[in-house]
This record gives structure tokens, sequence and C-alpha cells, in this order.
């Protein structure tokens, strides 16, 4: 560059002489009348020093004509350099236009250069367009006449590189292009791309932009240019807005002939917010302005939904519902050009964090809802921020980068305004429950009360303030939300902010929960140091506040509540010592007076309870009675940690009683009081996090076992006592249940110390862990598997915590704590529901769950086949691999981009899995491809082999024969090391059994004991096969008694395993009697079992085993007459003989039983019976062990999952088997059914008809709309005790459960015929397949639901969208064939046969800037547009009587969608194709209602490339279908709805496909 600025400085002053004298030529600046006056310039850089003379500028032309012909230096600098210097010629100087006319005539030259070659590959130099762009330049001085005339270069060249464009190589030839195409960039379409969008919209922006900038400066001066009196500004307004009409093809000869859209013109002009609110747009630009956002906003109804205010449900809704549509950064530029209203109707984050909130998420999964909105909104602000021009001059407009602490604030307000909502509502709900106006004295006092205690009759609804409590405490205490702001905004829910309520204002407004929430806060040591005692010391204002908010009428009216209403008293007493002048607190603060004659109850309640913790009274610490509950929990309002303290004395008493449990002498533990569960519920919260830290530190958390303190001292061991007292760890459950917020962090402890322990498993086994830690490894698995999987089941990293276990199920070789283990680890797999516990199996760089209680940061995961398969156990990878084909069918993996489904079903175990054709038969496709093709069938050992085996090593003897030579156990020891020959042990043991004689136990057992634990699962699979081979010859007489024996009587084989090996998958159950024969034997017919099958049922276990105050004493009573063993050690310790060598350590037994580790085994079983199609076995089974499923801890889910699988399988479509089904894995007063369904479980008829479902779907919309209904039966477990506490979750599971019972019902005619056909290749399974989607199709059902649907008489106020929204839900919860798949598939019948859709818009010429600025167009109104009712808001156009189908139909369709996932987007492509292929699309409005339904989902098509390019294709396939029939299209003229689908390609292409083959793709299509 340097080297070509000094060779034209050293031609120009060689030849200055030679120059002619300069003709004055005024082309460019003809527009002015004033005579041209030379001055010198002393602004600014330059690069040359020029005089006025024209022949200046001729050898700027020819040096620059000769530089770039020369080849020595590239055009595009050599132009920068020309430009530069015609930019410093003097403004007034007639030069200047000489320079002008020399540029245009070099841009000439290179267009005729650029088109000779367009064609040509390698040529030197850059583009046109680079080119092009370097006269922007000339706009940056701000001088009138240098601006004016760089305006009518540009547009002399843009329309000589138009005419060559559009009409090959000269301008005046046909155009190579239809006339009238309004296409984004048709340039890069035809190839001559000489003018590319970019460059087009980067000259418009700074043409734009500078025009803005001189608006303020240039504006008053006016120009000679007599009666016009138009400003110098308004002569460049005019001429830019000549060039834009050059570049939207509307001026002469570029007419019908664009280089942009309207879209991005509409795009480039809209400065932003910052500019119009500063006020420096002029009436022209701002009218300019206001048409661009005008039809941003058209633009942005057709791509946002005007009815997407969609619930974020809590493990229902999938991965990408929590980025929504409204957050996007594509979206960001239309969204903004939203109404308030219009915007208010979608998600937001306030509505997402008040929906997890309401439904009890995990703390985790609300800081990720908050951190993916956060992300996303900083994308969005940086989209809109870099789209957005803001001068120098706004105030303000220096953007600001946000600090952690403005971080921290958002986050808290956001939490605080939910709360505020949730607790507002809470209030408002208990307040319409109660009678607050009927005074105590007019009643007698209630049955459950004393003269110290006041308890209404329904307390149920005090469950919603302790669980909002718990919340509350949990945000203030780990300074999410600070304590002032809680206290200042409760303030203001009595007392609003600029309202006219005063201090004596509404009583109703008032109420003590508001106090009582606040001193729930008190117990926190910082708030009661910090703010709390700064006020007291102080001012008093809250201490003031808090009197204010008192509502004196409540605590003496019929529904007074005692914990509640003592609350400002409690408070009072709690900080009494910091209260300065107690005296005269009274006269600082009137409205104490009101509530003083009250304290004495305080005072009384302390007195009592006193006396009683002296006396060791244990009534009032065992909370038995409600009333006694209630005192207690009084208590703890104002005693700091009194009644934690004295609760875990109860617990752990000082004095010394050793209880045994039943492992043994060796597991001691000391004997304490059990605390009910309604005093747990109810003392507050800072008690609740108090007992529970106790008992960690004291019980749970020390790898030295239980620890006591006595008489001051440090805690300690002590002797003689091993274990925790059982009701120790039913306290630990009970607390975490009914305060999850709050002591969360000690969960999230013992899953780290878990996952140590685990780790250490690897560098030493076992071996490496002290006998404490055994049994606190032992009693953690117990608590988890036992009690705590409905806590998982919810947990924000339930999926990843099969990492805290994976070195654990290889390494253990303590029989008994495997035996937990691998229970545990059953379950935990069977929890899993969502994708994200695919991406844990793929995930190897998980080191546990982040102990940081608040804004845990998101972890990036690389997914990565591990290298060892995660189980060694076949039953565990089994059960994995199903759990895993169960997500897949139910969630998909759409929301897992990257995931390899096939590396995760391959590192599962070490061999590939084999499947009988029964099980392929009910995988989603591509489970089943992958194991088709990878699988291998396992053969079944003959006999005859076992035979020659036994016969070549006749050490095998020893088994059987106790005076068998001497070496013979060693020798069989040292055989089955060997990992190949361990499967064959236990047949050649069966087969020597066979012939009669009892085993030799301690032989057995010493060869048992080197098998690993986790191998166990596949010898007895071995073994299960090898007997089944032999029923049909040895008789099931035999084989019966003997296998019983081997379970039960010695315990070689776990009775759990051999259900598992008849059952496992391998071997085709259908029509297979042998295998089903045992099947019936081993769980129906074993005499062992039975006997502990109606010891089980005599006993009687309850399912609300929180309630049971029985249960360790059925228990025990159990484990007496059926003593659990774990080291085949059971007949010798029946027969006394001594045990050698001596069992492992015995680990201490709370829950864990035979019929505990049976249950998830025969939760995989029952699948597996579905399958085989036996339908009398598979009822016999339920109804036998359905008592079974009281242990169980989440048997609706199971009920749900087990349904959703199989929903298509004959063996379901019965009657009988839908009741037993029900009946054994429902507890039926657990559950709130609707009566119809109550009613057939029970024996009855049951019918669907529209009041049916009109009934469902309100109860759906009344859970996501966060209303609080009493429960409808009064029996009904307290919220956080049910198995889903999710009340729109739990909702939404029990009318899946209803529908889909009513599906089978409803299939039961044909189901006959379908028991017959056994499909066994995929082929059959396709067609299988194919058939079931058109008997969904055929559903009455769903067809009924439809209509409801789409019937607004049947959404009743407030909130019709709502019930929209609710069967948008409901049909991606169901199977998609039932409901989703038909609902979108009706999309054909709306837009083939809605009349509204098939009228044709109003017709209107394109817009002309021009034309525009004319000052008798800028007043006139723009009509409505014909279709506008079809694309409102649904609740807008029932507002305004203007409901319809299309529009109902769209918004129903939009929530199906955003619930939905690929599955249901293949649909949607089909549909569409369909339409365009039946050539029956006739309208523009019909084109764009099918735009309109894949503008929200555009963000997530994208991702998926070629149904997006389906999509597209198939869309512009229907624009051309559509066009010919308008007959109003032409040059000049288009239509509004043309003119919305055009900016809809524009945005999909500008937003979602820069630079991508798919638009190019979609517009050959």
């Amino acid at each position: 560059m340097d080297k070509l600025v000094q060779y034209l400085l050293d031609v120009i002053q060689s030849s200055y002489q030679d120059l002619e004298y300069l003709v004055p030529c005024g082309s460019f600046l003809g527009l002015f009348d004033e005579r041209p006056i030379k001055r010198t310039r002393t602004d600014g850089p330059r690069v040359f020093e020029f005089d006025d003379s024209e022949s200046t500028c001729n050898s700027i032309r020819h040096l620059t004509l000769t530089a770039i012909a020369s080849g020595t230096m590239p055009a595009v600098d050599v132009l920068r350099v020309v430009v530069d210097a015609v930019r410093n010629i003097h403004d007034a100087s007639a030069v200047l236009d000489i320079g002008f006319r020399s540029l245009f005539e070099i841009y000439q030259k290179r267009l005729s250069f650029h088109c000779a070659n367009r064609y040509t590959t390698g040529v030197v130099g850059g583009t046109f367009g680079e080119e092009y762009l370097i006269l922007t330049k000339l706009f940056e001085l701000h001088r009138p006449r240098t601006w004016v005339a760089a305006v009518r270069l540009v547009s002399m060249v843009t329309k000589s590189a138009i005419g060559i464009m559009y009409g090959g190589t000269t301008p005046g030839e046909a155009p190579s292009l239809s006339t009238g195409t309004h296409a984004a960039s048709l340039s890069e379409i035809s190839g001559i791309n000489f003018l590319p969008e970019a460059v087009c919209r980067e000259t418009i922006r700074v043409v734009w932009r500078l025009l803005l900038d001189s608006a303020a400066t240039e504006r008053q001066p006016a120009s000679v240019l007599g009666s016009a009196r138009r400003t110098r500004w308004q002569i460049r307004f005019d001429a830019t807005l000549e060039l834009f009409d050059c570049f939207v093809g509307r001026s002469g000869q570029c007419l019908g002939r664009p280089l942009v859209s309207y879209y991005t013109v509409a795009r480039e002009l809209d400065p932003g917010a910052a500019v119009a609110e500063s006020g420096l747009l002029t009436d022209e630009m701002q009218a300019i302005v206001d048409l661009c956002f005008a039809r941003k906003r058209r633009l942005g109804r057709i791509l946002l939904p005007p009815d997407g205010s969609w619930p974020l449900i809590s493990h229902a809704s999938r991965a990408h519902t929590v980025k929504h549509v409204y957050d996007q950064p594509a979206y960001a530029l239309v969204r903004d050009s939203l109404t308030f209203e219009e915007t208010e109707r979608g998600p937001s984050a306030n509505k997402y964090v008040a929906d997890l909130l309401y439904q009890r998420a995990p703390t985790d999964e609300i800081f990720a809802a908050i951190r993916n909105h956060r992300i996303t909104k900083k994308k969005a602000m940086a989209a809109v921020a870099n789209d957005s021009y803001v001068p120098n001059r706004v105030p303000g407009s220096v953007a600001v980068e946000e600090s952690v602490d403005a971080e921290k604030h958002e986050v808290a307000q956001l939490l605080l305004e939910a709360m505020a909502q949730r607790i507002e509502q809470t209030v408002r709900y208990i307040q319409r429950q109660c009678d607050f106006e009927t005074l105590l004295n007019e009643r007698k006092l209630n049955d459950n009360s004393d003269a110290s205690m006041i308890v209404p009759r329904n307390i149920q609804y005090w469950e919603h303030m302790n669980e909002i409590a718990d919340q509350l405490y949990y945000f203030v205490l780990f300074d999410a939300i600070p304590y002032k702001a809680v206290h200042e905004r409760l303030y203001s829910l009595v007392f609003p902010k600029d309202s006219d309520i005063q201090a004596g204002g509404s009583m109703r407004r008032r109420d003590n929960s508001y106090i009582w929430l606040l001193l729930q806060l008190f117990h926190i040591e910082k708030v009661a140091a910090g703010p709390i005692r700064a006020d007291l010391a102080g001012d008093e204002d809250m201490l003031d506040q808090l009197m204010q908010m008192y509502n004196e009428q409540q605590i003496v009216s019929k529904d007074a509540f005692y914990v509640r209403d003592l609350a400002l008293q409690a408070a009072m007493s709690h900080q009494q010592e910091k209260i300065s002048d107690n005296q005269g607190v009274k006269f600082r603060h009137p409205r104490m007076a009101v509530a003083m004659p009250f304290a004495a109850v305080v005072f009384r309640l302390r007195q009592e309870f006193g006396r009683w913790f002296r006396e060791e009274r244990p009534e009032l610490l065992a909370g038995d009675t409600v009333c006694r509950a209630m005192k207690t929990a009084a208590v703890s309002q104002f005693r700091q940690y009194a009644v934690p303290n004295a609760l875990y004395t109860f617990l752990v008493p000082p004095r010394e009683a050793i209880g045994q449990l039943p492992s043994g002498p060796l597991t001691t533990y000391q004997q304490g009081g059990r605390i009910s569960t309604l005093l747990l519920d109810n003392i507050n919260v800072g008690g609740k996090h108090r007992l529970l830290q106790l008992v960690y530190k004291m019980m749970l958390a020390h790898e030295m076992g239980p620890q006591f303190q006595v008489d001051g001292r440090p805690p300690a061991a002590r002797d003689g006592i091993t274990c925790v007292s059982p009701h120790v760890v039913d306290t630990v459950y009970r607390l975490l249940y009914n305060a999850p917020y709050s002591n969360e962090l000690m969960m999230k402890e013992v899953l780290e110390k878990l996952r140590r322990c685990d780790e250490a498993m690897v560098r030493g086994g076992v071996a490496r862990l002290a006998a404490p830690t055994l049994r606190w490894l032992y009693t953690v698995y117990q608590l988890m598997n036992c009690r705590l999987l409905r806590f998982f089941k919810y947990y924000a990293h339930a999926s990843h915590l099969v990492h805290h276990l994976r070195h654990s199920l290889v390494h253990v070789t303590h029989r008994q704590l495997y035996g937990s283990l691998e229970c545990f680890a059953l379950c935990l797999v069977n929890l899993q529901h969502d994708v994200g516990f695919l991406q844990a199996l793929l995930d190897p760089g998980y080191h546990g769950v982040s102990l940081e209680p608040v804004r845990p940061e998101a972890r990036p995961v690389r997914y990565s086949k591990p290298a060892v398969a995660w189980f060694a156990c076949a039953m565990l990878a089994r059960n994995a691999a199903v759990v895993i084909a169960r997500i897949v069918a139910m969630r998909g993996l759409g929301d897992a981009p990257g995931l390899v489904l096939e590396d995760c079903l391959a590192s599962l175990a070490l061999q590939s899995l084999a499947w009988a054709p029964a099980v392929l038969r009910f995988l989603p496709r591509p489970v089943r491809a992958y194991y088709a093709r990878a699988s291998s069938a396992e053969s079944v050992v003959a006999a005859a082999d076992v035979r020659r085996l036994i016969d070549a090593r006749p050490e095998h003897r020893a088994l059987v024969d106790a005076g068998a030579a001497p070496g013979s156990e060693a020798a069989l020891v040292a055989l089955y090391a060997d990992a190949r020959h361990r499967p064959l042990f236990l047949l050649t043991l069966w087969e020597l059994l066979l012939e009669g004689p009892r085993p030799v136990i301690p032989v057995v057992r010493r060869v048992l004991l080197a098998f690993p634990p986790s191998q166990m699962s596949a010898c007895t699979a071995a073994l299960v096969d090898y007997i089944a081979a032999a029923v049909d010859d040895v008789g099931l007489g035999t084989v019966g008694p003997l296998l019983d024996s081997l379970m039960f009587t010695f315990r070689f084989v776990q009775h759990e395993h051999v259900v598992f090996g008849l059952v496992r998958g391998v071997h085709d159950l259908r029509g297979d009697t042998a295998r089903l024969a045992l099947v019936r034997h081993v769980l129906l017919g074993s005499v062992e079992f039975v006997a502990r099958l109606a010891e089980w049922q005599r006993l009687d276990f309850q399912g609300r085993y929180w309630a049971d105050v029985d249960h360790w004493r059925k228990q025990e009573a159990y484990l007496a007459r059926f003593p659990e063993y774990f080291e085949y050690e059971a007949q010798l310790v029946k027969d006394g003989v001594p045990v050698d060598p001596p069992p492992a350590l015995p680990l201490p037994i709370y829950y864990e039983t035979a019929m505990v580790r049976l249950l998830p085994v025969l939760e995989f079983a029952l699948g597996r019976l579905i399958e085989a199609e036996d339908r009398l076995l598979l009822c016999d089974v339920l109804d036998r062990l359905g008592i079974l499923y009281r242990l169980h801890q989440v048997p609706l889910t199971t009920l749900m999952n087990t349904l959703f699988v199989f929903f298509d399988a004959p063996a379901l479509h019965d009657p009988t088997v839908m009741r037993s089904l029900a009946l054994s894995l429902l507890d039926m007063t657990q559950q709130s059914f609707t009566p119809e369904f109550t009613r057939f479980v029970a024996g009855g008829d049951w019918s669907v008809d529209a009041g049916y479902v009109c009934r469902m779907l309100a109860r759906i919309s009344r859970a996501i709309a966060r209303h609080l209904r009493r429960p409808e039966k009064d029996a009904l477990p307290e919220s956080h005790y049910r198995e889903i506490p999710n009340p729109i979750l739990l909702v939404l599971t029990e009318c899946v459960v209803e529908l889909l019972t009513w599906w089978c019902l409803h299939q039961a005619p044909a189901s006959e015929a379908r028991l017959l056909a056994r499909p066994e290749s995929e082929a059959e399974f396709r067609a299988e397949e194919a058939a079931r989607t058109k008997r969904a199709a055929a559903w009455p059902v769903a067809r009924l639901w439809l209509d409801i649907a789409m019937d607004p008489a049947a959404h009743p106020p407030p909130s019709g969208a709502t019930y929209i929204h609710s069967t948008g839900l409901l049909a991606n919860v169901l199977p998609d064939e039932l409901m989703a798949f038909p609902f979108v598939q009706h999309l054909t019948n709306i837009v083939l046969e809605e009349p509204v859709l098939k009228t044709i818009s109003r017709p209107k010429r394109y817009f002309s800037f021009v034309e525009f600025a004319l000052p008798a167009t800028f007043a006139q109104p723009s009509p409505l547009f014909a279709a506008t009712a079809v694309f409102n808001s649904y609740e807008q156009n029932r507002a305004r009587h203007m409901v319809n189908r299309p529009n109902t139909y769209l918004t129903l369709l939009h929530s199906i969608l955003h619930y939905g996932g690929i599955g249901t987007f293949n649909t949607l492509a089909e549909v569409i194709r369909g339409l365009v292929a039946s050539g029956q699309l006739c309208s523009d409005i019909q084109l764009l209602y099918l735009c309109a339904t894949v503008g929200p989902i555009l963000y997530r098509l994208k991702d998926h490339e070629s149904l997006y390019v389906q999509i597209l294709g198939d869309l512009v396939s229907a624009m051309a279908q559509v066009c010919p029939h308008i007959e109003s299209l032409d040059i000049d003229t288009s239509t509004d709805a043309v003119e919305q689908v055009m900016d809809f390609f524009c945005f999909v292409k500008d937003q979602f496909d820069p630079g991508r083959s798919a638009w190019r793709t979609s517009y050959k299509v």
C-alpha cells in the first residue's frame, strides 16, 4: 500500500504542469445552485494535497486504471487509496464532481471486468462487492455536497450492477430471473455474485446510521432552493431513500430487480431501543423506523407463538423446554418488536422458577434453569446489541459488564418474586379455607385441643406453609436471597408500595402466616446476629412492621392455630434478650397491646415443655397426638435449638440401654424413643435442620461408628454399641422428605462420601475399609434403597448416581454388602426416566455432586465410551438395557445431540446381550436395530457334557461324599477359580444332587465363596437354562423340590437370581411350557417361598411405611422366623455345625430382606411375562405377589412405565389382567383416580364420555395453573410423602395410567387374534407398528379429546389457553401414536377445510421509500390484515369473541411441538409434504399458516439437517404452488400474506442458514 501511494504521488507531481484547465460540470453537484467556493481543508488526515484542477482527477482516473491493469497491487487496495484521495477534495470544489465522475467510470470498468471473468477461476484481486464497499467511505465526512454526491454515485453504480446481474452481460437484455421475485440475495442464486446481500446490507447500515448521526447537527440550516425550502439534510434524506429503492428493486430500471429483501432493510433500518428512546430520530426517519418495526412485529407474530406460556414441568418436560423460543438469540430481534402484553403471554424465567418452586423441584434444577436463562439471555442481548446502533451522544449508551454481584442480585430477585407469588397464593388459599370471622368464644374448643393449645380441625393446609418455609429457609441460609429483602417483600404483600393502605388499613390483607415465615428465618444464626440484631439495636423498623402485619383477629377466630397465631409473640420471646428497654417497648409500638394478652400462652408452653423434659416424660417429645405435637412445634418457634436438642436426647438417651439387631450380637445399638411423623413435620425448619445435623454428626458421619457425648466430654464411641438405632434411621429419611431443601446439603455429603468409598474399592476392595465404614455403607445403602428412592427419583443428580456405585459393583466381596448394593443398583437404574442417564453412561469426567449449595456451575459433558463395561453382573446389565430402551421410547434422543446410542448399549456389559424376538418386539427401533446386529444367541450346556466333566474329574464326588479323596476340595477350588469353568459348577452340583445324596456343605461353600458375587446371577442363569432343558425328561415333581432346597434350604443360589435366570430375555417364553412351568413353581408353587409370603402377609407391612409405628416390630418378627444368610452357611447354622471359614462381618439389617431384594427382579420379570402372553400366569403372579408392591417406592410410576412400553401388548388387552395389574401395583388409598377408574378396578364397568374427558382436562389444567385445592380424598398421604410430590406430574401420571388402561380395554376385541400372531422378524415388527398406528388413529378417546380441546365452550375462564396447553402436554406424555401424531395430522383438515384459510389476502403494492416519503403518504393508516384473528392470541380472541378453529388449533399445535420430540417433527414434516403433494393449496393464507406452524421450532429443527431441509423445501414448493392462484401478483403488487411469507423465508436464511447449503438445497427443491 505504501508503495502504491508513493507511486501515485510521484506521477501526479511530475505531470502537474501539463494538466488542462478545469472545465466545471455539475452532474453530481447540480442539486445545489451555489457557486463552487475554493477553500482549504484543515481537518482530518489526507493522503494527497490537491488543487482544484480537472487534470488532477483525470490523472487519478488514468493512473488508477493503469495500476489495476498492471496487476502489481490488488484492485481493492488501489481503489481504497483513490477513494481516500477523492474524499479529501474540497467540498465546494468543482473538481469534486470530476472526481466522482472518475470514480463512476472506474467502477464501470471494474463491472465490465468482473462480468467478463465471472466464470473464470483464479482471477487476481477481490470481488466487486469488496470494491463496492469502499465507496461507503465517501459518507463518513458528513459534508452535505460530498454526501449527496456519494449517494448518487452509489446509486448509479448499483443500477449498473443490477442491470448486468439481471440482464446478462450488459444492461438492456432480458432479465435472467422472473420479474417480481423478491427472494433474498437473488444474485447468489443466479450465480452472478456482484453485489451479495452482505455488501448491500453493510451499505444500507452505513448510510442510514450516518444519516441518523447528521440529523441532530444538520437539520436546521436551510438551502437556497427558492420556494421548496428544503434543508440540506432533507436532500440527503431523499437521496438516501432513492438508494434504498434501488436495493429493493423499486427504482426505475431496477423495478422488480431487488438486491436485498424488505426484511433485510427493515432489520437494518431499526437502530434499536437506545436511539428510539433518545429522541434523535427526525419525523421522517421515525416514520420509516415505525414502518420497519411494524413489519418486524408482523413477522414476530408468525415466528413466536401468540400463546406460548407453556409451564415447565419438572421431570416431565424435555430438556429443550428450559431454553424456550422466547429466549433464543435468533428470535430476539423480532421478540423486541412485540407489545408487553404479547411477550407476557410467552414463557419467562420468572414463570419457570415459580413453576419449579410450586412443583417442589430440587434446588440444583432451579439454579440450572436460571443459569440456562442467563446464558441464552446474554446471547440474545448480544444479538440485539450487535444489531443496534448506539451513538456516543446517547446518554447511558455505554454497556456495563455484569459483575458477580449483579448476577447474584438478579438471581435473588427471580427467586424472591417467585417465592412471593407462591406465598401470597398460599396464604389467600388458606384464608379461603378457614373461618376467621367467627370468634372462638362463640363455639366450644375443638376436640383435638386443650386449654393451652388451639388447633383447627383441618390442618392439612399447613403442609403447604411448611413446604414454603423450607424453601425460604434454604435460600436465605445459603445467601441466595437476603433476609432484609424477604422481610420487605412480605411486608409489601400486606401494605403494597405506592398504595393508600395505611398501617390501620384492611385487616383482610394481614395474616400471621407472614410473621410465621419470617420467624423461621430468625433461627438462622447469621440472620439473628445480623439484620435482626441491628434492627433491634436501632430504630426497630422491622419490629414495627411485624406489629403492623399482625392480625389479632385470627387468634380468637374459629380456625385459630397457635403455631401460626403466636408467631409474633414467639418472635418477641426469641429475641427478648436483644430488645433494648423491654419495659418501654409497648410505648414505642402501641400495636403490641393487641398481641401481649396471648404472651402468657407462650410462657405457659415453655414452662410445660421444660417440666416434661426434666421429668423425662416421653409424651410431649414423641408427639403421639395432634395437640402434643403442636405444643412441641410451638415451643420450637421461640426456643433456639431447645426442641431439636431435646428430640435428639429422646432418640439417643444418655443412659445406656443396649438393643440387638437381627444380624447378631455384633450389631448392637443404643435404644431410644421414636418420634412421630406429625411432630417432625411441624417443628420449625431450623429445628429440623439442627436435628438432622446432630444425627448426621453423631451417628452417620464418622468412620468410627456412632458417637456419644456424655457429661460434656468430646464425642466418642461407646463400648458395646456398633450400630445406629432403627428409630434414628427412620428420623433421617422423614426429615429428608419433609424438609428436602434445607437438608439437601447433608444428602450431598453422604453421596460424596459414597463416591470416595467407591473409588477406594479400586485401590484395595473391601479390605481397605474398616468395620465401622462397612456398617455405615450397609446402613446408607439400605436407607437409600428402602426409604429414599422417591427422594432420588426426583433428585437433580439422579441420572449420575450410578457413578457412585460403579467400582463397588465389581470389587465388593462382602456378600451381604454386595446383595444390598446389587438391589440398590437395580432400583436406581429402574428409577431413570430421562436421557440424562444415557449421558451419564458416556460421561467419564464425572467427579461427584457439587457441594456448592447455590448457583452450581455447568460442567461441559464430552461423550466417551468407557474402556471398561459398566456392569460385571448380567442381571444389572440386562436391566439397564431394558431401562435404556424405555427411555428412548418415552423421551427420545433429540435432547442429547452427539450422543451415540450404540456406545451406551455396548458399554453395559463385556459381551453383547442376546434378546429373544418376544423382547425385541417391544423395543424401540434404534435399540432393536443395535441388538439385532450385535447380539448372538446363548447356548445351553448339554447334560451329556456335564456328565463327562464329572467323570473326567472325580474330585466332584467331594461335593456329595464327605469321604472323598484328600485334596479333592482344593482341586475343586482351583478348577473353578477359572472364570471359564464357573458357570459349570452349579450344573455339576445339580447333576450330583439329582442322584439323591445331600451335599457336603463345607466343600460346596468353599468353592462358592471363591466366586465373585457379581458373577452369581450369570452362574444361576446357566443353571436355570440347564434345568429348563431337562424339565420334560426329569419332571417338575423332581426338579421343583430340588430347586427349592438350593434356594431356601442350603441358600446356594438366590431366589431373585433364579427368577431372573428364567425370564432374563434370552429365550422366547411364548409357548415355552417348561420355562413357564418353572416360573409358576418358583413364584407360586415353592413351599418355602409360599410360607415366607404368607408370613409377610400376616405381619401386614404397610405401604405408608412412614406412618407404620410397628414396622420395626414386624421386621424383627419376620427375620426371627426367616433369618438372613449370605455366605451359604444357613444349614450349617441350623445344624449347629461350626462354620469354617467363619462368615464375614455381620452388618446391621434395618429394612432389607429377601422380599425386598426380590421386588426389582419382579419388576423386570413383569415385562417378560407380558411378552410371554400367558394371561393366566400373569394374573396369578400379580394376584399372589401384589402385596410385595407395598414395599415398592414408586409403584404408580412403575405401572405407568409398564403400560407405556406394553400398551399394545395383546396380553394386557384384557379387563381381568388390567384389574390385577392395577390392584397389585397400586395402593388406591394413596392415589386420587377418577371415580370411573376406581369403580373399574373394584370390578365395575367403565365408560368414557365427554364428561369424563372434560373433568380430566380440567384437573390437568388446574394443576398446571398452580391452583391449590382441597384433596379429593381426606385419607391421602401428606404431599411430601407421596410417591410423586410434584402435583402436576402426579396428576399427569394418574391420567396417563387411566387413559392407557382404557386403550387396553378398547383393544380387547381384537386381542385374541393378535395372541396367535407371533412376529419374529424386523419386517413383521414394522408391519405390526403400522397396524398399531392405524388403530391409534381410530381411537375414539383421542378424537373426543381433540373435539373438546378445540371447543372454546369447554374452556372455562380465567385461562382457556391453559386447557389447550394441558392437551399438548398430555399428548406428549402418552405414546405419540395415541394423541400427538393424530393431533398433528389434523393439520391437513384445518388447512384444507377451514374457509378463512382459503381466502386470498388483500393485494398490496410493493413498498417504495421515495413514495412513502411524500407528505401525503406519512399519515395513511395501514388497513388490518384480513386473517388477523387466525394469528392472534387465543385469549385475545376469546375476550373479543373472535375465536376460530384455525387459531385454536394453531395454539394446540404449538403446545404439542413445544413439549414434543423429533418423532412429532417427523410427523409434521410428513403432513406438510402431503399437503404440497395433494395440490390442493390455493391461498396465501394457507401458506402463511404453514409457516406459522414451523416458526416456533426452527431453532430446534436446525440441528436436524435432513428434516430442516425437507420442511423448508416443501414450504418453498408450497409457495410455488400457491402463487399462480393469486391473480394480483405482478411486478408491482404483492399481498399481505405473501409479504409475511417472504419475510419468514428471509428470516430463516438470515438467522439459521448463513453460509450453509440447506437454503440453496431448498431453492433447488
